[in-house]
């Protein structure tokens, strides 16, 4: 998987509340099927779980792009993961 971190993002002000040393079930919040895109840890991991699903460029800029469309108006009201992954998708080229 891409290992891009809080260093590579574009946007700041994301919530830093979950504590992953000191929650064991971290993976699973991680792995669930929803996102929380106000969470940091939340963001980066979506973003280098697209990028490694899509076989996209492993690049920040890729990196960016998805964190980007997260943001997406379009987008606003979404937290499923799979939605989202199909609609970033589609619109990658666009």
């Amino acid at each position: 998987m891409a290992n891009f971190t809080k260093d590579d993002l574009a946007f700041t002000g994301y919530s830093q509340k979950i504590d992953l040393a000191n929650n064991p079930e971290h993976f699973e919040i991680l792995d669930g099927m929803y996102i929380d895109k106000t969470e940091e840890i939340e963001v980066i991991y979506f973003c280098n779980q697209f990028l490694e699903k899509y076989k996209v460029p492993q690049t920040k800029a890729s990196f960016q792009k998805v964190e980007s469309f997260l943001q997406h108006a379009a987008l606003e009201n979404e937290v499923y993961k799979a939605q989202l992954q199909d609609w970033i998708a589609s619109n990658w080229i666009k």
